[in-house]
């Protein structure tokens, strides 16, 4: 349940550096570029690279928390029997 916290207080900072203009656009860009190009979709103006990433990581949230949930429910499925 820490680890879990844990990921949620760094998403938040993460989220809060970028949004506050702390973290460097230029970094953000490079790591959103690297995403982009792993995957092989296409790169954002720069003007969009800020709100993209901000989607980015609230897909991995809900991903993240969605997993946990899903093995939460299965677990408790299972021992229920």
């Amino acid at each position: 349940m820490v680890i879990v916290a844990a990921f949620h207080v760094l998403m938040l900072l993460l989220v809060v550096g970028i949004v506050s203009r702390a973290i460097p656009e230029k970094l953000v860009s490079s790591l959103l570029g690297y995403l982009h190009s792993t995957i092989g979709i296409t790169m954002p103006r720069a003007t969009q690279v800020r709100a993209i990433t901000l989607v980015w990581i609230g897909c991995v949230i809900f991903l993240v928390d969605g997993c946990l949930a899903l093995l939460v429910f299965i677990t408790a499925s299972l021992s229920s029997k």
